[in-house]
């Protein structure tokens, strides 16, 4: 059975300060921080929320800032940790400051930025500015001083929230009569049974009379520690309801027997020491792959589902992927609340990051095994004979005490260097090495690649965000590769002989250039971005080789001439495996060659953009676009016409999450989302700048969650009459942000959209750009 995302994490986590009762707490934050302001020059303020490991101080951090955030001309939320790198958190900082979401951006724009220079660039943007910033995890008092540099003590009612374990941090968080120290304190026993029951039942009800007693013991056992509470909770959600099954798991809770002050750490120990023994063999091995990563490091779930595919930890199953499988590990993992899901908006797990208590358990159990080997500023392997995967992280001083020890490194199966390069192993002397991923390596060169040829059992390289601009001719020898990685690097013009990797399953990098006949390689998932514009002189006939294709996104730099072949290749493609289509079309017309390629719909796909220049929407509504699409969660594109049908259509669209429609032309009687309309949907953007925009019904849209129009407030108004949009309908919104064309309507559509969000309990931010 394939295993998918427990559906009631996500509402877990939407609504964290009811199930781990910080509703109380963050509202007295909040009174005490923003409601009852007093000080008439409005100096910054800081609070410090200082509690034990696992007790929620993060979570109650998170709900204040996502509650207040929208008082605040800017904000951001960023993790230190015990070893932090402060260029980057520095760079992390900025960039949610400057509101810059794309991380591959924020990493070229800053990529050679000093501490001090990343520092200057904060307090300019911020001095003038109201603040909110959430600096979380701090360990030193060190770390805060040279973090609360980059932030100014203005005079404009800015606010800071750290947390921290350590009393005398906090209280030096909170100097002079800036700020107040807030100590978290743990659960009630009525609000630990809540937060145990809805993660460990489907539908959180009463717990059964015969388990009890049972519940209760393992409550008192918890002590009130949400993480403890959440993992024991998911390892039970797991199993059989059964007395046996749960007498079993209080037994191995509360055999702990340390004394007080380390009681929390034994009790959440023996709880994931439970619930890692429960795992597969497979699963184990996922899990202590992530031993390498740093405390508070995201990381991508598909990157991760490919090295451990690379690296042989995936077993095959009949009826799936490889890529299938590994996805059910990383579920599993989340379930099990071993890894941490980071939600895009729409409920997909895109990323996950581990708490540091888990990352502590896995480290040490990965030693133990001799797992991974970390090699960085504060960690030298050890001296044991076989390395098989090694960890090299920036800083690394000890590179050359390692190279001078003559480590063996003949049984390395995987490389990770992250940072710049001081030293790594000769290629020639890693003959069975599965993963080489060099990320961040500003430092690398093209003579550190000169002897790839030699790994020839390499499943995965990833060049991720470096400065190499090209790939060596003896790629051809990597006949086992299946992940090339090559975003944020130089490299867009891709050799001949790659063509010969016939393995090869995803090619990832931006605006590649492919050789003629990279048709061969027809075992290819996902193909991403190429230039479609300045690839093979045969590109539709090549593309529609690769019918494995799950995973497309093509970007033309002009128009591309030859539209029966891009039709024919996409209709194949969409008659076989293709779930996710991005085009980028850059050109100087409409690309009537995506109007409607697939002669019948392409029944799995579940991702479509057409991204371009104003001018070039499609001239009429896509018909390929049906009920029949039960795949379907994002779409996004432009038409230069549009009626209700169109609208109708859409909104039978059920699995329907994501949907970004430009429209020029709507009919004369605008449009209304019907009652019914749109039952799945998270996320609308409708622009439709010179005409009235959209109206919505009650009962339409009941799960969206965010909002964004642009219309013409006078159209509006002579559509619709008195102007009126239904926002107060849609009782999930928590974010609208509004484009109005400056008309002499524009004040009144602003007063009507103002007075429908205050008629709404979910107290959504608006934004009127």
């Amino acid at each position: 059975m394939h295993t998918e995302i427990d559906p009631r994490l996500p509402a877990l986590y939407v609504e964290a300060e009811k199930l781990v009762a910080v509703e109380g707490p963050s509202e007295e934050l909040i009174s005490r921080f923003i409601d009852q302001e007093s000080d008439p020059v409005k100096q910054r303020r800081v609070v410090s929320i200082v509690g034990s490991r696992g007790s929620g101080k993060t979570t109650l951090a998170n709900q204040v800032y996502q509650k207040i955030k929208g008082r605040f001309s800017c904000s951001a939320f960023v993790s230190v940790s015990r070893k932090p790198i402060m260029v980057n958190i520095l760079k992390d900082l900025l960039a949610e400051i400057e509101n810059n979401d794309r991380k591959s951006d924020k990493y070229l724009a800053t990529r050679s930025c000093s501490e001090r220079h990343l520092i200057e660039r904060l307090r300019a943007h911020l001095e003038n500015k109201r603040y909110l910033v959430v600096v979380d995890d701090i360990w030193s008092k060190s770390a805060w001083e040279q973090i609360q540099c980059a932030l100014p003590k203005n005079f404009h009612g800015s606010r800071i929230i750290t947390t921290t374990r350590i009393n005398k941090v906090a209280e030096f968080c909170c100097t002079s009569n800036e700020g107040f120290v807030y100590p978290m304190k743990p659960l009630s026993n009525n609000d630990s049974k809540i937060l145990f029951l809805k993660r460990t039942f489907v539908v959180a009800a009463e717990c059964p009379s015969q388990l009890e007693g049972i519940m209760d013991d393992i409550l008192h056992k918890c002590d009130g520690l949400p993480l403890a509470i959440v993992n024991i909770a998911s390892l039970l959600a797991s199993k059989p309801v059964s007395r046996e099954e749960w007498e079993r798991v209080r037994d191995s809770v509360c055999s702990a027997h340390g004394k007080e002050k380390d009681k929390e750490l034994e009790v959440i120990d023996k709880i994931l020491s439970l619930s890692y023994c429960d795992l597969t063999q497979p699963l184990k091995t996922c899990l202590l792959y992530l031993s390498m990563f740093p405390e508070d490091y995201i990381i991508g779930k598909y990157r991760l589902v490919w090295r451990w595919i690379a690296d042989e930890f995936v077993v095959p199953k009949h009826g799936y992927t490889l890529e299938e499988v590994g996805e059910s590990y990383f579920n599993e993992l989340i379930n099990r609340n071993m890894i941490q899901q980071e939600f895009k908006f729409y409920g997909e797990a895109i990323s996950c990051r581990v708490h540091d208590i888990v990352l502590d358990f896995i480290v040490t159990r990965s030693n133990e095994e001799n797992f991974v080997s970390v090699l960085d500023a504060q960690h030298i392997p050890s001296q044991c004979d076989k390395i098989r995967r090694l960890y090299i992280h920036k800083k690394n001083e000890h590179a050359a005490e390692v190279s001078q020890q003559n480590k063996n490194m003949s049984h390395l199966r995987s490389l990770h260097v992250f940072g710049r390069i001081t030293w790594m192993p000769p290629l020639l002397d890693l003959q069975i090495l599965r993963v080489l991923y060099l990320e961040d390596c500003n430092g690398l060169k093209e003579d550190h690649l000169k002897n790839i040829g030699s790994l020839i059992h390499l499943r995965y390289l990833g060049l991720r965000n470096t400065n190499v601009k090209n790939l060596p001719i003896q790629i051809r020898k990597l006949e086992y590769l299946q992940t090339l990685d090559l975003r944020g690097s130089g490299i867009t013009e891709l050799p001949e002989s790659i063509v010969h990797l016939k393995r090869l399953r995803h090619l990832v990098g931006q605006r590649l250039r492919l050789p003629d006949g990279f048709g061969n390689m027809e075992a290819l998932q996902e193909l991403w971005e190429i230039n479609g514009s300045k690839s093979s002189i045969n590109f539709g006939k090549d593309l529609q080789n690769l019918i494995q294709l799950r995973v497309l996104g093509i970007h033309f730099e002009h128009t591309y001439c030859d539209d029966g072949q891009i039709s024919t290749a996409l209709c194949k493609l969409g008659e076989n495996n293709l779930r996710s289509l991005h085009i980028i079309n850059m050109g100087c017309g409409p690309p009537t060659c995506f109007a409607d390629p697939w002669r019948s719909p392409p029944r799995l796909l579940q991702k479509f953009v057409l991204q371009g220049y104003r001018d070039d929407n499609l001239p009429l509504f896509p018909k390929w676009i049906s009920p029949l699409l039960s795949e379907l969660t994002y779409l996004d594109f432009g038409v230069d016409q549009m009626n209700g049908r169109d609208l109708h259509m859409l909104e039978g669209l059920h699995a329907l999450c994501v949907l970004c429609l430009s429209a020029e032309e709507i009919p004369k009687e605008g449009l209304s989302v019907s009652c019914n309309g749109f039952q799945s949907l998270r996320h609308l953007c409708f622009h439709n700048i010179f005409g009235p925009g959209l109206v919505f019904k009650e009962g339409a849209m009941p799960k969206l969650q965010k909002l964004f129009l642009a219309f013409d407030a006078d159209e509006a108004h002579s559509t619709y009459g008195c102007i009126g949009f239904g926002i107060q309908h849609l009782f999930c919104l928590n974010y609208i942000e509004v484009s109005i064309n400056r008309t002499p309507a524009m004040k009144s559509a602003k007063y009507a959209i103002d007075k429908e969000v205050k008629l709404l309990t979910s107290n959504p931010q608006v934004k009127f750009v």
